[in-house]
């Protein structure tokens, strides 16, 4: 009768200490997926997350500006002006679209928005785009080529005709090509100079005028 007590509560013991390594490694799996999942979802911002007070004030005024531009008006200088220093207002860093490039698409623009008739949500979302392309020194390659994408469709859709829509097109894609070149020559004059005062400019310092 003693052994076989003994015999059982030995088969006890022994399937308990299979049950908790697998338990534990249960635990572990788990706990696993849980912090995978947080992980990824951390990685994913709302668009807009990251945009200062400053930038989110440039927007809205440049669609208040463009939206003041009714389809089928006459378009006047002061207007066109008031787009150029919208767009120009929204580029940040050290690396800024030429000016006279953001003229033209000022212009186009403005020609653009009196051709078609834009919806409100089509203007927030052309906006967005535009601010995408005027910061294209500072976002990946992929990304500005959808937003410019993004306002063609948007113009086509607003009925736009093929001409206006293609000339704020080719715009867009001129002002990528520059701020692109020239952020990149900000970054390798960054690589090969790491110290020097100069910058870009390649000017030296003034220490102060002779007698």
């Amino acid at each position: 009768m003693k052994t076989t007590t003994i015999v059982l509560a030995t088969a006890l013991i022994g399937a308990a200490a299979l049950n908790v390594p697998a338990q534990r490694t249960g635990r572990r799996s788990s706990g696993s997926t849980t912090s995978g999942s947080t992980t990824e979802s951390q990685r994913t911002k709302p668009t807009g997350s990251n945009m200062s007070a400053d930038q989110q004030q440039n927007i809205k005024r440049l669609q208040s500006d463009l939206s003041a531009i009714k389809s089928g008006s006459q378009v006047t200088t002061e207007q066109k002006q008031a787009l150029q220093q919208d767009l120009m207002a929204m580029a940040e860093g050290a690396t800024k679209p030429n000016a006279a490039l953001v003229e033209q698409l000022a212009n186009d623009l403005a020609a653009a928005m009196s051709d078609g008739n834009i919806s409100n949500k089509e203007l927030i979302k052309l906006t967005d785009d535009l601010e995408a392309v005027m910061n294209s020194a500072n976002i990946s390659k992929a990304q500005v080529t959808q937003a410019v994408t993004d306002a063609q469709a948007i113009l086509k859709a607003s009925g736009v005709s093929q001409s206006d829509a293609q000339a704020v097109v080719n715009d867009l894609n001129a002002i990528v090509v520059e701020a692109q070149k020239n952020g990149q020559n900000a970054v390798n004059e960054a690589k090969t100079n790491p110290q020097n005062p100069a910058g870009a400019s390649g000017k030296k310092p003034l220490t102060g005028r002779r007698p």
